[in-house]
C-alpha cells in the first residue's frame, strides 16, 4: 500500500511539473488550452497579481458552458478554476431564463454574450455563498472575476490534483445514508440559505470517498424566484428518481417533501440543529414530519 501511495506522488509530482505556469509564462496557456482567450488570460493575470492565483496546472473537467481547471493558491492549497466560455450561444438561449426573475440581477442590462458570462458567473458565485454559509456542503467560493470563478478544489480522497467523481460513477457505499444526506442539504439551502439548486441530480453531485459535495450552482434561484417552487419539486424529483431506480430504496413523496418544506420555511423562525446537521423546526426533523 505504501509503494502504491508513492507510485500516485511520483506521477503527480510529474503531471505537475509538466503543467505549472507562473506570471511570467502566463501567454504559454494560449497554446496549451483554448480556454485560454486573451480576454480569460487577462483576467487570470489580474486573479494572479491580487494573489489569489499562484499557479495553474491543467484542464479536471468539461462541460458545455464551462472548464474546470486545476491551480494552486499562493498558500499551497489546491484550487479550482471555473472557467466560463465566452462565445458560447447555447448559453444563453438554455441559461437566460435563469437570470430573468432573479431579484438580485433587477435591472441588469444584458448587451453581449461576454457580459452575460460575466454575470453568470457572478451568480454562481453568489449560489455558492449562500449554500456554503447555510451549511450545505459545496465547493467553497473564494472569488470570481470577469468569466472565471475561483473554489476550492474537491479532491478524491485528498490527492492533490485529482477530482472527485460524480456520484454516478461513484455511487455511495450506503445509499440510504447518502439520500437523507441530499435531503438535509436541500432543506439547509431552502430554508436557511434561501437558495434552490434548480439544475440537482447526479450529475452535480460528487463523491470524495468520505462525503457527498453538490457542485454546479449556475442555475440556482433564490426562494422568491417566480418558479421557484417548480424548480425545487424537479430538484426533489430528480434524486428520488436516482436513488430509487438505481438503488431501489425506499424514497419520500416528492409532492409531500416539497410541501413539508415549504411548511417549515413559512415556520422556520426559531429553527435549530441537532447533532447530525439537521434543521429542526418546531420540535422535528423533516423526515419525522413526513413520516
Amino acid at each position: 500500500m505504501v509503494g502504491f501511495s508513492r507510485d500516485i506522488d511520483e506521477i503527480l509530482r510529474r503531471r505537475v511539473e509538466s503543467r505549472r505556469f507562473r506570471i511570467k509564462d502566463i501567454d504559454q496557456l494560449k497554446t496549451v488550452d483554448d480556454v485560454f482567450n486573451q480576454y480569460t488570460i487577462d483576467a487570470l493575470r489580474e486573479l494572479m497579481n491580487e494573489g489569489f492565483v499562484d499557479e495553474v496546472y491543467g484542464s479536471v473537467a468539461q462541460g458545455k458552458e464551462a472548464k474546470v481547471i486545476w491551480a494552486k493558491s499562493k498558500d499551497g492549497w489546491d484550487i479550482a478554476l471555473k472557467i466560463f466560455y465566452t462565445t458560447t450561444a447555447q448559453f444563453i438561449r438554455s441559461r437566460y431564463k435563469y437570470l430573468l426573475g432573479d431579484p438580485r440581477f433587477t435591472g441588469v442590462k444584458i448587451t453581449n454574450t461576454r457580459k452575460l458570462i460575466e454575470y453568470w458567473c457572478r451568480k454562481e458565485y453568489s449560489n455558492l455563498k449562500d449554500a456554503y454559509d447555510a451549511g450545505v456542503r459545496v465547493p467553497k467560493p473564494i472569488t470570481f472575476n470577469k468569466n472565471i470563478l475561483v473554489m476550492e478544489f474537491i479532491s478524491y480522497m485528498g490527492y492533490s490534483g485529482i477530482p472527485a467523481p460524480l456520484i454516478k460513477d461513484s455511487p455511495p457505499e450506503d445509499p440510504e445514508e447518502a439520500y437523507l444526506t441530499i435531503i438535509k442539504y436541500i432543506e439547509r439551502a431552502f430554508i436557511v440559505g434561501k437558495i434552490i439548486h434548480a439544475d440537482l441530480s447526479e450529475f452535480n453531485i460528487v463523491n470524495t470517498g468520505n462525503e457527498l459535495v453538490i457542485i454546479d450552482w449556475g442555475s440556482a434561484v433564490k426562494s422568491n424566484h417566480p418558479n421557484a417552487m417548480e424548480f425545487l419539486l424537479r430538484d426533489i424529483g430528480n434524486i428520488n428518481r436516482y436513488f430509487s431506480k438505481e438503488f431501489g430504496i425506499e424514497v419520500l413523496d416528492s409532492k409531500a417533501l416539497l410541501n413539508a418544506l415549504m411548511r417549515r420555511y413559512l415556520n422556520s423562525g426559531g429553527a435549530n440543529v441537532d447533532g447530525d446537521g439537521w434543521l429542526i423546526i418546531n420540535g422535528k426533523r423533516i423526515i419525522d414530519e413526513i413520516g
